[in-house]
């Protein structure tokens, strides 16, 4: 049988070395979409500075990635469903190519700079989904396992590998290398793809409903428009409020054509269970709590210490160490004690490391500031994929793939709103501080203590809903 002909080749999948190669460039894909998340946060002040923009301009570089991520991954079910899984693997890293090479010539247009990540985020929001589809076919349920762990162990390398990558990136070249090392890095994978990846599907053709599409694009881009917007002026002013009105209104029309459709774009029933829904906003926060702070701390690095993008990354180096140890030990500790236990532990963790950020100043030691952050990752490792994992549990068999892509959704989508929320803050704090006397560097640290205040209101919030968990692991056995 031709591995291209579409019946479903993962049962012969070849030799077992085919079908490593195939999951090595699926895995690489998917690392490079990831890491791109964050791998633009250590150039945000240069960008600022090249193109004149404020620093609540600039975050639009990562907020809107975050977002488009997140509303594509429901469109990813069609897509799977409706085309050969090698030909979209090889279309979706053309997407991200493109979007890399629009970057790359931006010079001088911060619009085609933006046109370019959101390009990218198109790519990469769909390709997560798509590699779990895909080990769900090319793997047999006893093999499962760790072929998830390892897509597991991407999603959380990925985008803590970002900052401190592109930290040694800027040291000798601009941040249009940053671009050109993403395009050289998919052009491989995509020419790799040709000859390694095979399809694993069946075409099943159906609907795309452009609406739902229209809706959730629409009304969460409203939303972060107003959020960002708000901080750009450091106050609310009726326009403002009125577009934030509106994107919430968009949203409920969503919703409401969620559950009217026989197949939804999302399918919001799975929202009717209680303990999926405090398992989702548990590893939202702490998805929050993550892309947070890997905005947040570059730029407080930069801006009030005047620290290099190379120092940056390298206090961002031993999160990202700490969170490929503790991401894999999570799953072993969740299997011993449940949720309940691990999540308490891990924001109690994440609220630790935390908590000391509110007293940064100036002159703050590097080693407490690198100390902190590596402690915040371990809190998150512990809690996202397990809270997430005792959701999708919490479902019946026949609400899995639903609860998946609902669950992945509000992640992604909240972690953007959520940074766009805290970028809110640094600049409407900052503006405060400097309205009440303060020097620029003073106003600009109070802004930055504001955000981390915020940010251990999220952990707080968090350990408090762990308290709701049940003691003892959900299974729907």
């Amino acid at each position: 049988m031709n591995k291209d002909s579409g019946e479903g080749e993962g049962s012969q999948g070849g030799a077992e070395g085919s079908r490593t190669a195939m999951m090595g460039t699926l895995l690489a894909g998917a690392f490079l979409a990831l890491m791109a998340e964050t791998f633009l946060n250590n150039a945000l002040p240069t960008i600022m500075a090249e193109f004149h923009v404020s620093q609540s301009t600039a975050q639009w570089l990562s907020t809107s990635y975050l977002l488009v991520v997140g509303l594509m991954i429901p469109v990813s079910a069609w897509v799977f469903s409706n085309f050969r899984s090698k030909h979209t693997f090889m279309v979706l890293m053309a997407i991200f190519l493109t979007g890399s090479l629009v970057c790359v010539f931006s010079e001088g247009h911060f619009a085609l700079l933006l046109a370019g990540r959101i390009i990218q985020a198109v790519a990469a929001g769909s390709l997560m989904p798509f590699i779990q589809n895909v080990v769900l076919l090319l793997f047999p349920p006893d093999r499962r396992g760790v072929a998830l762990g390892m897509v597991g162990l991407v999603v959380a390398l990925g985008p803590t590998v970002g900052p401190t990558l592109s930290g040694f990136v800027l040291e000798h070249w601009s941040w249009r290398a940053l671009f050109v090392l993403l395009a050289a890095l998919s052009a491989a994978i995509l020419v790799a793809s040709f000859f390694l990846v095979y399809t694993v599907n069946r075409q099943v053709r159906t609907r795309l409903d452009t609406p739902s599409v229209v809706y959730s694009c629409l009304g969460f881009g409203l939303i972060l428009y107003a959020l960002s917007a708000i901080g750009e002026a450091g106050g609310a002013s009726v326009l403002d409020l009125g577009l934030l009105l509106a994107g919430l209104l968009v949203v409920a029309l969503f919703c409401r054509r969620q559950l009217l459709l026989e197949s939804p774009l999302v399918n919001l029933r799975v929202f009717t269970n209680a303990i999926f829904n405090l398992t989702s906003l548990l590893s939202t926060l702490s998805n929050i709590a993550m892309v947070g702070v890997e905005l947040v701390l570059p730029l407080y690095l930069q801006n009030t210490r005047g620290s290099s993008a190379l120092t940056s990354g390298l206090v961002m180096l031993p999160g990202a160490i700490v969170m490929g140890i503790f991401n894999p030990l999570s799953g072993l500790i969740y299997q011993r004690i449940g949720a309940r236990k691990i999540s308490l532990l891990g924001y109690t963790v994440l609220l630790a490391g935390t908590l000391p950020m509110i007293w940064f100043g100036t002159t703050t030691s590097l080693i407490v500031i690198a100390f902190s952050y590596a402690l915040r990752l371990a809190g998150v490792a512990l809690v996202m994929m397990t809270t997430f994992t005792e959701g999708i549990n919490a479902l019946p068999t026949e609400l899995t793939a639903h609860g998946n892509a609902a669950a992945s959704t509000v992640r992604q989508v909240g972690g953007s709103l959520g940074t766009a929320a805290a970028m809110m803050i640094v600049t409407i704090g900052s503006q405060r501080g400097s309205l009440s006397g303060a020097t620029t560097a003073q106003a600009l640290d109070q802004g930055y203590q504001w955000a981390f205040i915020f940010l251990a209101v999220i952990a707080l919030i968090g350990l408090c809903g762990s308290l709701f968990l049940k003691p003892n692991r959900t299974t729907t056995e």
